[in-house]
């Protein structure tokens, strides 16, 4: 089975089970009657951008109104976030948001004026991605262990890049040094967009990244995959091989993506938002396109989906509390 014919299927289980729930509540709820407007954190051009204005056509067209996609940027997302947070709890006002964000930035900020798991209704999960940990080609290591031993023996020689201090990118990289003993120093750039020709100028030696940041890169050979962070290979990239296939079973991260809106959203709003998403995803050149970026889709209940965001916030501010990273 292909990889759009695998994502399909799932979302066409998703689409099934919601639907299930979801036509008994279309009778007694008008939900939505007017546009609904979907905030998120960062500029036009972003793949999180990218990745809500593709789901926002075809999520427009279930719900019978327009998706008004709206870019509110500062602060490394925490304006937009806020601002949802904030919002009347209607289901009007939607955050599309990524885990490089909504459970990073309350785990290193000092200043975070809203709660990621007691202020918001967790709409539903898009899909998740791992990360992964790339270098520049002149890196002689090619294992996790050989890269170890090169920053021991010369710890100023073998530096990191991250997409800004305090992000998800500066996390991973903490975590890797918490748990193998590597020992680098650090730049923190202004986004992966100014990351990237740096890490292939051999600027920076090392970085972790998500797959649709860097496949393009890896296939013309400008920086060299050393491992996924993962149990199991990526379909995206399935010559890169796992943490744990390296003996790191436990150097695992992940990334995801999915909706949420103010805490109180009626479950009536909440069930044709799923069911629209689940639309969205069995629409197979939506399917593509998410695989391309490196999205794997994902069926996941509300329950799940708010769970998986408790564990990941409590997870990573046990590594910004080690490595004693806090923005002000």
């Amino acid at each position: 089975m292909n990889y759009v014919s695998a994502f399909k299927t799932v979302a066409l289980t998703i689409l099934l089970g919601i639907g299930a729930l979801v036509e008994p509540v279309n009778a007694q709820s008008n939900y939505p009657n007017q546009p609904v407007r979907v905030v998120l954190g960062f500029a036009p051009g972003a793949s999180l951008d990218a990745m809500a204005r593709l789901m926002a056509g075809p999520m427009s067209e279930y719900l019978g109104q327009p998706i008004i996609v709206e870019n509110r940027t500062g602060a490394s997302g925490n304006l937009a976030t806020e601002f949802v947070a904030r919002a009347k709890p209607d289901g009007y006002t939607l955050l599309y948001s990524g885990s490089g964000g909504f459970v990073v930035n309350p785990a290193t900020y000092a200043n975070i004026n809203y709660d990621p798991v007691k202020d918001f209704t967790h709409i539903g999960l898009i899909g998740t991605t791992d990360l992964m940990v790339v270098v520049n080609p002149s890196v002689p290591a090619k294992t996790m262990d050989e890269f170890v031993e090169l920053t021991k023996t010369d710890p100023t020689r073998y530096k990191y890049g991250t997409n800004g201090a305090g992000n998800y990118y500066h996390l991973c990289i903490e975590l890797i040094k918490q748990k193998t003993g590597a020992k680098m120093e650090g730049v923190h750039y202004r986004g992966t967009g100014l990351l990237l020709p740096d890490l292939i100028a051999n600027q920076v030696q090392i970085a972790c990244v998500v797959p649709g940041d860097v496949r393009s890169h890896i296939e013309s050979g400008a920086v060299r995959g050393l491992f996924m962070m993962s149990k199991n290979r990526s379909a995206v990239l399935p010559n890169i091989p796992t943490s744990a296939e390296m003996g790191y079973p436990d150097l695992v991260r992940s990334g995801w993506w999915g909706f949420h809106a103010a805490h109180g959203m009626p479950q009536q709003a909440v069930e044709k938002v799923r069911a629209a998403m689940a639309k969205a995803l069995s629409d197979p050149g939506v399917a593509e396109k998410l695989t391309a970026m490196g999205v794997q889709l994902v069926s996941e209940t509300q329950e799940s989906f708010a769970k998986r965001i408790s564990e990941t916030l409590k997870a990573n501010k046990e590594v910004a509390h080690q490595a004693n990273i806090r923005i002000e």
